[in-house]
């Protein structure tokens, strides 16, 4: 699927849900069922996507968990956003297996390829300080590509090559990423 019909999908989806595109506003307050950790976090959860944002603070972010889904699942796939109509960071988190951090990722939505993220690029993924097995997805394509394909999708695959050299296919169900981004943004407007 090309960029454009991928983003033209994605706002087609998103325009009969009441939403004036490209933002993501959502059309009520946050949720009823929302809750407020003891860590004061305030989270809610969206089919497959959990959303938290901390009070006070601007960052919000989503998260969906793969493999043995328990305390933080085998995998994680995060989308980071810091202040609303701003761009998004998308983070690939494995936490049942080290990740191979000189070998590329690729991302497939809905069986269909974006093809390869090289390790240190803007296009690609890179890693932040001494973090090390979080790796962010280059903010222009998680921004123009993998964003837009991802919320026209229904599942992503994150293919990898682990620390043995064995190839990894994690499979994040997309159920509820956008209600979860409007949430966040909402949340943050105090709408």
């Amino acid at each position: 699927m090309t960029f454009a019909r991928t983003l033209l999908t994605a706002l087609t989806l998103m325009v009969p849900l009441g939403v004036a595109a490209p933002t993501l506003a959502f059309d009520s307050a946050p949720v009823p069922d929302s809750l407020t950790t003891k860590y004061g976090e305030t989270r809610a959860y969206f089919s497959d996507w959990l959303a938290v944002c901390t009070p006070g603070e601007d960052a919000c972010r989503a998260v969906a968990y793969a493999g043995k889904v328990g305390h933080v699942g085998d995998y994680q796939f995060f989308v980071h956003s810091d202040l609303v109509g701003l761009d998004h960071r998308l983070m690939f988190v494995p936490v049942a297996v080290m990740a191979d951090a000189s070998q590329p990722f690729e991302i497939i939505i809905d069986g269909e390829s974006l093809g390869t993220f090289e390790p240190d690029a803007d296009n690609g993924y890179y890693r932040d300080g001494n973090v090390i097995n979080e790796f962010t997805l280059g903010q222009s394509r998680s921004n123009l590509d993998v964003l837009p394909a991802m919320l026209a999708g229904s599942s992503m695959v994150v293919r990898f090559t682990d620390e043995y050299g064995q190839t990894g296919n994690v499979t994040f169900s997309l159920a509820g990423i956008t209600n979860a981004l409007r949430w966040m943004d909402a949340y943050r407007s105090g709408e």
